[in-house]
């Protein structure tokens, strides 16, 4: 695949990924049972998967350095971090934890904006 063809794949992946999951987040909240339906529960993690893929793979056809440490590693632990916030604000019980997982989402997902933009930490 080439460089302009994987970069395009992630930016939709990105979109999607970040879109779904406040989709998901604030129907939830709202009490929507669209939630429940078997895409909403399968398709984030094939989603989230692509995106960490796409990542790499733009990583190999750049050649980017992953060590020493920088932005491109830090990015990379941060969509970790994005993903398992993620999971943990559409699995928590308690209100005050789904809440505080989807506003450190956020977080993490500014910090992802911000590298890949600026490409420096």
């Amino acid at each position: 695949m080439s460089y302009m063809a994987l970069k395009h794949s992630h930016l939709l992946l990105v979109v999607l990924s970040i879109g779904l999951f406040f989709l998901r987040f604030i129907a939830r909240e709202a009490g929507a049972r669209f939630t429940q339906a078997k895409f909403f529960k399968i398709a984030p993690h094939i989603i989230d998967t692509c995106l960490l893929a796409t990542g790499i793979g733009l990583v190999i056809v750049v050649g980017y350095p992953l060590w020493p440490v920088n932005w491109l590693s830090v990015k990379i632990l941060l969509v970790i971090a994005y993903i398992v916030c993620g999971i943990i604000a559409m699995k928590a019980t308690s209100r005050v934890k789904r809440w505080g997982a989807a506003l450190l989402a956020l977080v993490w997902i500014l910090g992802i904006l911000h590298l890949a933009m600026s490409k420096t930490l």
